[in-house]
C-alpha cells in the first residue's frame, strides 16, 4: 500500500534498516581509521574499558578511547544540526534555510571572539558557553526583529533578518580579528569547524539544551506540516501559530547553538540532508525529521573519515569536508527540482 507521500511503508523501513547499518559502519570506521589505522581486534580491546572491562593502559587503547570521544561528538552533531536544518526550512518555508539563517553561526562566531579578545576565554569548556550564549542571543535577535511587522515573524522577514544579522555580525568579527592576532589564531581553529580533539565530556555542558532541544524538534513535525499548509489553513486547523512556531524555532535554535558550541560551524550538514531524506520519505516532516537524524550523523563521519585519509599523515577538517562535498550535492539537488 502507498501512503500519501508516495512511498510505500516498506520502501521506507528498508532505508532505514539501511540506515542504520550505514551509521554502524561509518562509526566502526571513524574509530579504526586514522593516521594509524586500527585492525578490528585492537579496537575491540580498546574499547574493553568503555564497555566495562579490564584495560591495559596500551597506546591503542588511548587512541581508540579518543576516536571513540570523537565518533559521540561526531553523531550529536550531525543529528543536531540536520534536524536544526529540517526544523528551519519547515518554519521559514525556505528550502535553502539552515542553522546559519537565523544567525546562529554568526552569533556564536562573535561570542567567542569577545570572549578571547577580552582575555576571558580558555580551554574548550569556555567555547561551549559562550557559543551557545552568542547563538541564542543571535537568534532571539532575529526573532525579534521580525516579529515587529504586523503580521508577525513571516519567512521572508526572518530570512532577511537573519542575513542582516549575519553580514553586520560578520564584519564586526573582521574587524575585532584584525586587530588582534592573538585572537585570530585561536579562532581561526574553532571557525572552521571540526571535532577532532574534541572531549566526550564537553557534552556535559551543553547537555541540558541539547536534550531540550531535540525532545521539541523531534516532536514538532505536525506543527512544520500545518506551517506548510500555509498560516490561513494553519489557523484553520486550529494551530496557534505564533506560539507552536515559537517553541519550535527554540528547539531548533538550542541544536544549532549546541551543535556549534561542540565543533564549531559545520557547513552543507543541515542545508542538505533534509532535501536528501525527503527523496525518500516525501514531504512529512514526522518522517523527514526522522531520517535527518539519521543521515546527519552519517554524513559528518563519513566526511570526517574521509578527511582523515584524503592528505595523511594530517588531517582535513570536517567542516572543509562537508562544504567541499555538500556544495556539489546542492547543486544536484537544485538541477532536480528544476527538471520537475
Amino acid at each position: 500500500m502507498t501512503t500519501l507521500t508516495g512511498t510505500p511503508p516498506r520502501v521506507r523501513w528498508t532505508a532505514g534498516l539501511i540506515g542504520l547499518a550505514v551509521l554502524a559502519v561509518c562509526a566502526g570506521l571513524s574509530v579504526a581509521v586514522g593516521a594509524r589505522t586500527l585492525p578490528p581486534a585492537d579496537v575491540l580491546q580498546g574499547l574493553a574499558p568503555l564497555l566495562g572491562g579490564d584495560g591495559t593502559g596500551s597506546p591503542t587503547e588511548s587512541i581508540v578511547r579518543a576516536r571513540a570521544d570523537r565518533t559521540v561528538i561526531g553523531v550529536l552533531v550531525g543529528v543536531a544540526v540536520a534536524l536544526s536544518g529540517a526544523a528551519m526550512q519547515g518554519l521559514t518555508r525556505n528550502p535553502l534555510a539552515d542553522p546559519g539563517l537565523l544567525g546562529v553561526n554568526a552569533g556564536a562566531a562573535l561570542a567567542i571572539v569577545l570572549g578571547i579578545q577580552a582575555g576571558i576565554l580558555g580551554g574548550a569548556s569556555g567555547y561551549v558557553w559562550f557559543a551557545m550564549l552568542g547563538g541564542v542571543l543571535a537568534a532571539a535577535v532575529v526573532y525579534g526583529v521580525a516579529s515587529l511587522g504586523p503580521a508577525g515573524p513571516q519567512p521572508l522577514t526572518m530570512t532577511l533578518t537573519g542575513a542582516a544579522l549575519t553580514a553586520g555580525v560578520t564584519s564586526v568579527v573582521a574587524g575585532v580579528l584584525v586587530t588582534n592576532d592573538g585572537a585570530l589564531e585561536v579562532f581561526r581553529f574553532w571557525q572552521v569547524g571540526s571535532i577532532a580533539g574534541r572531549s566526550v565530556e564537553l557534552v556535559t555542558g551543553v547537555a541540558p539544551v541539547l536534550l531540550a532541544g531535540l525532545l521539541i524538534v523531534a516532536l514538532s513535525g505536525p506543527v512544520l506540516n500545518a506551517t506548510a499548509l500555509g498560516e490561513d489553513l494553519e489557523r484553520a486547523l486550529g494551530q496557534r501559530t505564533l506560539l507552536a512556531r515559537g517553541v519550535v524555532a527554540l528547539g531548533a535554535v538550542a541544536l544549532a547553538a549546541s551543535a556549534v558550541a561542540l565543533a564549531g560551524p559545520i557547513a552543507f550538514v543541515g542545508l542538505v540532508v533534509p532535501h536528501l531524506v525527503r527523496l525518500v520519505t516525501g514531504p512529512d516532516y514526522r518522517r523527514v525529521l526522522l531520517g535527518s537524524a539519521l543521515v546527519g550523523p552519517v554524513l559528518v563521519l563519513a566526511t570526517d573519515v574521509l578527511g582523515r585519509v584524503v592528505s595523511p599523515p594530517s588531517e582535513v577538517q570536517v567542516g572543509i569536508m562537508t562544504a567541499v562535498l555538500g556544495a556539489p550535492a546542492l547543486i544536484l539537488l537544485v538541477r532536480r527540482t528544476a527538471m520537475r
